[in-house]
């Protein structure tokens, strides 16, 4: 406990309070060995109910086996959506992951085929065009993370009717200025006709038991 009686910030809001990329970047790198306790499963749904959506796309005994998806794991962390994916019997997993400090614990897990070292949204990032089935994205849509521009990236590297998914907290959508506009961007682009809409998913218990998220799910066209 600090002076004057105050608690210090929680993680969460140390991580949240940076406007720039490197600086983001620099504190998931400082945070990354104490991340998984900081947020156990009952604290952070985000990686649980991404990871719904996308095994109700793909059921174990549906037309597509989960064996044969390539998927990419967007802001992968320290491999919390992709742990969960692997055991349900989807092994071949890529990683996007800014912070070389989360990709050593991600790495450690031997879960993932490539684990590419970059943000998403400000540039073109090292994969080609039309190259996984699914990707995915947990918690990373969050003040001074990921810009609405890691949309039209996702869909660029998403194989034509494959699906991208972005599970967040409800909130942002309306008291962060990085989001407010995340719905009519993501309507923009299925106006463009890049992706259409499968579901907007609102659960409850997204974080620490009292948030709601939303999990979003769009199939490239």
């Amino acid at each position: 406990m600090p002076s004057g009686g105050q608690e210090e910030p929680r993680l969460v809001n140390q991580l949240i309070q940076h406007r720039d990329v490197q600086e983001t970047v620099t504190a998931y790198n400082r945070t990354a060995t104490n991340y998984d306790e900081e947020f156990p499963v009952e604290v952070l749904g985000g990686p649980r109910f991404a990871t719904e959506a996308v095994l109700d796309l793909f059921p174990e005994d549906g037309a597509v086996p989960r064996g044969q998806l390539k998927v990419l794991d967007v802001a992968a962390g320290t491999g919390l959506v992709g742990q969960r994916l692997y055991d349900a019997g989807i092994r071949n997993l890529d990683a996007l992951e800014p912070s070389s400090e989360m990709i050593k614990i991600a790495q450690s897990r031997g879960i993932y085929q490539r684990i590419i070292e970059d943000v998403i949204g400000h540039h073109r990032i090292d994969v080609e065009d039309n190259t996984y089935d699914l990707v995915v994205v947990a918690g990373a849509f969050v003040p001074g993370h990921c810009p609405l521009t890691a949309l039209d990236e996702m869909i660029r590297v998403c194989k034509p009717g494959g699906y991208i998914i972005n599970s967040m907290r409800l909130e942002f959508l309306f008291i962060s200025k990085d989001y407010t506009g995340l719905l009519d961007y993501q309507k923009a682009l299925e106006e463009r006709g890049l992706w259409r809409r499968v579901s907007h998913i609102i659960v409850d218990r997204y974080f620490e038991t009292v948030k709601q998220g939303i999990t979003f799910v769009y199939q490239k066209i």
